[in-house]
Formats: C-alpha cells, structure tokens, sequence
C-alpha cells in the first residue's frame, strides 16, 4: 500500500528551497543534480523555488525527493541524509520560523522542561498547520509526546515497508535544540507511517533525556 498521491497538496517554496539548500551543503551540487534527475525532478535543477512562503510545492515532489534519496543511498543512508537534512532545515530556516519561535521561546521561560518542550512543540504543529498542507497533531502521556502526521508530504505517492519520516525527526530535533538547548538531547523516533499501511504518521518523542 502507498501513501495517497496527495495532489491537491502544497509545501511552501521557501521550506522546499531551504531542503534542497541543506541537501546540497550535504552531497554538493553535482549530488542535488543527480538526486533531482533520479526523482523525476528535473525542473528544479539550478532552478530552486523562490524564497517565499507561496504553498506552490506539490507534496508529490517533495515524496520523490525522498524517495530518490532511498534509491541512491539506501534505507540506512536515506536515513541519516534525511534526519541531517531536516536538523539543518531547521536551524538555516529559523527566519522563517520567526514567529512561532519567538512565540514558542517566551513560554518557554517558565516551568519544568517538559511543561516548556511540550508548549514549544505544541506552537510548532500550530504553524506547520497554519502555513502548510501538511497536518500535524501532538499528543502526550507520561513518558513520551506523539507527533502525529495526518497529512504527509513525505510518504505522498510511497508504498514502504518501514516509517520514512526521518526528515521530520531532524526538523524536531532541530526544534528541541533549539528551544531547550544543545546540553540536552531526546530520543526522537518514527513508529508508524501513512506509506506503510498505518493511518497516520507518528513520531515519537521521549520525555526522559538521554
């Protein structure tokens, strides 16, 4: 079973631009060139989208992205670029995070850690709902929060046999060094995937740092 085709769906240009932009300073330009031809992507090639938040960018495109990462690099390989990729994505595109990471910092000031994580994670499915067509969710209970992905750009159009949203974990996980800070770090891993058969994405976010 694939994730459905999604094509009605939009991804703002300027998140797909900073991927593309955090993939190259990944694999270098001829590597963005080769992962473009090989998922059909062509068009963007020296031609990344404008540096706006215009949702233009069908989640079709950015589930051939991903997938052409996993026909080059492999499940395990794919993984690691994706997870890279989407930490960076976060931290180069902090600007245009503005808002909700100002929003997100000031009630984070106050209470316990996990009072403030949860708050900040809580404003962030808020603007990824808000900017996107990607719908997100967050729940908790003791020991974890639950990212829950009801609509995904990276599984659009993918038929997988294990959850591949990894470029949402490095964009949490940029999230969560960036409101918390570098000194702590928390397991953060994809458990059920739209592309697999599941009903919805979740990653999972452990309250315990490691």
């Amino acid at each position: 079973m694939s994730g459905p085709a999604n094509e009605d769906k939009f991804y703002p240009n300027r998140w797909v631009r900073i991927v593309l932009i955090a993939t190259e300073e990944i694999v270098g330009s001829n590597g963005v060139k080769a992962l473009l031809n090989l998922g059909g992507l062509s068009r963007y090639i020296d031609n990344y989208p404008p540096d706006n938040m215009k949702k233009e960018v069908p989640f079709t495109d950015v589930g051939q992205l991903q997938q052409a990462f996993w026909d080059m690099y492999g499940a395990r390989g794919a993984r690691a670029f994706a997870v890279r990729a989407g930490r960076k994505t976060f931290n180069d595109g902090l600007d245009s995070f503005g808002s909700v990471a100002t929003a997100a910092r000031a009630v984070m000031k106050i209470g316990s850690l996990e009072r403030r994580i949860g708050l900040g994670l809580q404003f962030f499915a808020k603007f990824f709902n808000q900017v996107s067509d990607q719908e997100v969710a967050l729940t908790d209970d003791d020991k974890s929060w639950y990212w829950s992905i009801l609509i995904c750009p990276m599984c659009s159009g993918r038929s997988t046999d294990a959850p591949v949203c990894h470029l949402a974990v490095g964009v949490l996980q940029g999230a969560l060094d960036n409101f918390v800070g570098s000194d702590k770090r928390f397991n953060v891993s994809p458990t059920h995937c739209i592309g697999q058969g599941d009903e919805k994405g979740i990653v999972v976010i452990d309250k315990e740092p490691l």
